[in-house]
Parts: C-alpha cells; sequence; structure tokens
C-alpha cells in the first residue's frame, strides 16, 4: 500500500503496532516488551505504536461501573488515557528510544531519525472524530483506521495472550486459530481484537496479527515473513458487512 503518489509522501511505516493496555499489568514485562520493540527498529523495520488505555482505562471503567459517565466525559477520559499509557511507555523509565508524538507529521519526523513514534492519538481523535461512541470500539479499532489513514498494510495487535482462540478457551493450546480471514474473524464477535476492528480490516483490506507480546520477537519474525505463534489475519478482496462503524450515532466507547 505504500505507493508513490506526486505531491503525497508516504509516512514510511512498515507496521502499525496497537501496545495493548494488558501488558502493563507487570511494569518488567513492559520493559521487557518494549526493549524488544526497540531491537525490532535497529533491524530496520519502522513501526508505529497506538497504546491502549491501560491502567488508567480501568480506572474510568471502575468509575464508570458505580456512577456511569455521560457520554462527553466518557469519551474524552477513555481517549486521554491511550494518550497517559503513550506518556509513559516512551518515559526513559521504561525504552530509550520510543518518543511521544500527537502529530503524523511528528511521527513522520521521528521515523526519519530512527526513533519509534507512539502516537497520542486524543488530539487526531478530537479533531476528527472518525468512530463511534460504543462500547464495541476498542484502540484495536483505533489501530486499525490508523494504519488505513497512513496506508500502512501490515497491523499487529500485541496483547498478553498469543492469539484468538476458539471459543475464547485460552487454556486450551489446540484452540489457538493460527490463521483466519478477517471478515470470519469479525463474525466471532470480541476475542482479543474486537469485532469493529476486524470489520474495518475486512473493509479496508488491512492484514494484521494477534501476537503476545511478552515474546516481541514474534513481531520481528512475522514482519519478516517468518513463521510464529500467533494469529495471523488475512485480508479479504470483497466488502465484509459491518455493524460497526466509524463515525455516527455516539455511544461510549472502552480503549483496553
Amino acid at each position: 500500500m505504500q505507493t508513490a503518489l506526486k505531491g503525497f509522501p508516504p509516512y514510511g511505516i512498515s507496521a502499525v503496532v496497537k501496545f495493548g493496555g494488558s501488558l502493563m499489568r507487570n511494569l518488567e514485562t513492559c520493559r521487557t516488551v518494549l526493549a524488544g520493540l526497540e531491537q525490532i527498529r535497529s533491524s530496520g523495520h519502522r513501526i508505529l505504536i497506538v497504546p491502549g488505555g491501560g491502567i488508567p482505562d480501568k480506572a474510568i471503567e471502575a468509575v464508570n461501573a458505580v456512577h456511569p459517565l455521560a457520554e462527553f466525559a466518557a469519551h474524552h477520559a477513555c481517549a486521554l488515557a491511550q494518550d497517559q499509557t503513550g506518556y509513559m511507555i516512551a518515559d526513559p523509565a521504561f525504552s530509550s528510544n520510543l518518543a511521544a508524538c500527537s502529530t503524523l507529521g511528528e511521527c513522520r519526523l521521528l521515523i526519519k531519525k530512527g526513533k519509534i513514534p507512539v502516537l497520542l492519538p486524543s488530539r487526531i481523535l478530537f479533531a476528527l472524530d472518525p468512530v463511534e461512541w460504543s462500547w464495541d470500539i476498542t484502540s484495536d479499532a483505533i489501530a486499525a483506521w490508523v494504519a488505513w489513514l497512513t496506508n500502512t498494510d501490515k497491523l499487529a495487535i500485541l496483547t498478553d495472550v498469543d492469539g484468538v482462540y476458539r471459543n475464547g478457551r485460552t487454556d486450551e493450546p489446540a484452540a489457538l486459530i493460527s490463521e483466519i480471514a478477517s471478515d470470519e474473524l469479525a463474525r466471532l464477535g470480541h476475542t482479543s481484537i474486537d469485532a469493529c476492528a476486524a470489520h474495518f480490516m475486512a473493509e479496508r483490506g488491512l492484514s494484521g496479527a494477534v501476537l503476545n507480546g511478552a515474546f516481541p520477537q514474534r513481531l520481528g519474525d512475522w514482519l519478516e515473513g517468518r513463521e510464529v505463534t500467533g494469529t495471523l489475519i488475512r485480508q479479504i478482496s470483497h466488502n465484509a458487512n459491518s455493524r460497526c462503524r466509524l463515525g455516527g450515532q455516539r455511544k461510549w466507547r472502552r480503549w483496553a
């Protein structure tokens, strides 16, 4: 998808990587994951990180469970939770070559400098308002949208399990789905990737993978075309019927 078009320079991104908030449950694991991503960047892969809501998002969910928040407050708070996670993983306490940024122009410059940009998405989301305000939409879908927006044809969802499992049986290795078309994945509903992200990937012809972030070398292997443990998401050539919308009726969304 990275084609040369006069007057429209490419962003030069090899893959958009969704950094799941679950990877911050163990902070030492988080540091290990980020070190692995830096090693992947040093190998020549130009990655853009979209952070999940993580710890801040869980706090918002806890408040909302007791005192349901208004749509406006919930929408802005959860988007900003992604920013907060992004600031934390880009801090020297966790990484040395990640840099937080709020615009795609900044991302382009950081990539040219050999850095790993961590997109703080709230500014773009508030300006463009591209997604439905719904619990069905999470930061997975935001990452898929960013991949499409930047003309990046690879999307990796890093989470705390090895991939997508049949019937959600993460305790059964045999239930791991090694490869699936994006429209078939969407029909499974919310798994270790949200259904709206899968629908969007099907609509926009994106390929991707759901990988265990605790083993960052799997991401490097996937980017280099080697066989990996995880779930590979095949792009399809026709549009899927989507029940999830980017833009439209406003309801609250989750950003895990």
